[in-house]
């Protein structure tokens, strides 16, 4: 769920979007939470923008709490100092999701020491105060995973070794789409860079296997409801959810062809054809030849 599509970074591997930015209003978000009712107990508020920037983020999680929501949060953590306080107090908040290569600028070697300090700040006192677990992402890494790339992450990787007093080397631990623990509830991760989807002239063919609309979707800050967190255009609007029940939605035609088609193995929408991160997924045994939709008790 996106609460708001602003962002305070223009970061180069972020997709820079041309909706119109907005912060969906408490009465909105607290409307979208009782049409997703039991589809899910867990919610990211995330897709485009920077979450922290929301003016009511307070109210929100909030919110979720009151509708029996975990949330998982993703931040570039440069507004953490003014949020943690509203961070640390709400028990809606499962995880938290730093993105570390949000913070570019490696030629300002004090700049991104004062950054760093900030996060450890952050996870410091969660450690002693919350029960939240704390993701921390980091990409631009060679296929190897053994030398960073570029002096930005050989500082970042030194200072969480020296933060964590890690006695080997981390870097080496790394493998893409996999995380190590580097304390209790705290973890790093790093995956190699995507490109997003949208305006890509090159397609990837029509056989392929993506896992969304089977265990998620994505909903944008004006409701519209989308198949994936990678359509940050609403390329594929299957529906409003401000003018339909969530279920509805997702029993509409084009969600359920959709559906269907990754269960065969065959992408029907654009989008999807021109989309590299669907090549990470892999179907489970035999699921071509059992189609389901999503459960109507779900």
């Amino acid at each position: 769920m996106e609460i708001t599509n602003r962002c305070n970074l223009a970061c180069s591997f972020c997709h820079q979007g041309k909706r119109p930015k907005a912060f969906i209003t408490p009465a909105e978000f607290d409307h979208m939470l009782c049409q997703i009712g039991d589809f899910t107990d867990h919610l990211a508020l995330h897709l485009l923008g920077e979450p922290l920037l929301h003016p009511d983020l307070a109210l929100l999680l909030a919110s979720c709490h009151a509708h029996h929501k975990l949330v998982n949060l993703t931040t570039n953590a440069t507004l953490l100092p003014h949020t943690r306080g509203t961070l640390l107090a709400s028990p809606a908040l499962r995880q938290l999701n730093i993105s570390l290569h949000s913070f570019e600028n490696a030629k300002d070697s004090a700049a991104l020491h004062a950054y760093l300090d900030e996060v450890f700040d952050f996870i410091r006192e969660a450690r002693e105060k919350s029960v939240v677990y704390i993701s921390l992402r980091l990409w631009n890494l060679q296929d190897t995973g053994d030398i960073p790339e570029g002096e930005h992450n050989l500082q970042l990787l030194r200072r969480l070794e020296s933060f964590f007093a890690l006695p080997v080397n981390i870097a080496a631990g790394l493998t893409p789409g996999q995380g190590i623990r580097l304390a209790p509830k705290v973890f790093l991760s790093q995956e190699m860079e995507f490109d997003w989807p949208h305006g890509l002239t090159t397609e990837h063919g029509s056989r392929g296997y993506c896992r969304g609309l089977r265990d998620h979707i994505g909903i944008l800050v004006n409701g519209t409801v989308v198949p994936c967190c990678l359509d940050a255009e609403g390329d594929i609007p299957l529906g409003n959810i401000h003018r339909q029940p969530l279920r509805e939605i997702l029993d509409g035609d084009r969600a359920r062809n959709m559906r269907e088609g990754f269960s065969r193995h065959r992408i029907i929408e654009d989008l999807c054809r021109r989309c590299t991160y669907r090549k990470r997924f892999s179907p489970p045994a035999g699921l071509e030849d059992n189609p389901r939709p999503i459960p109507r008790d779900s």
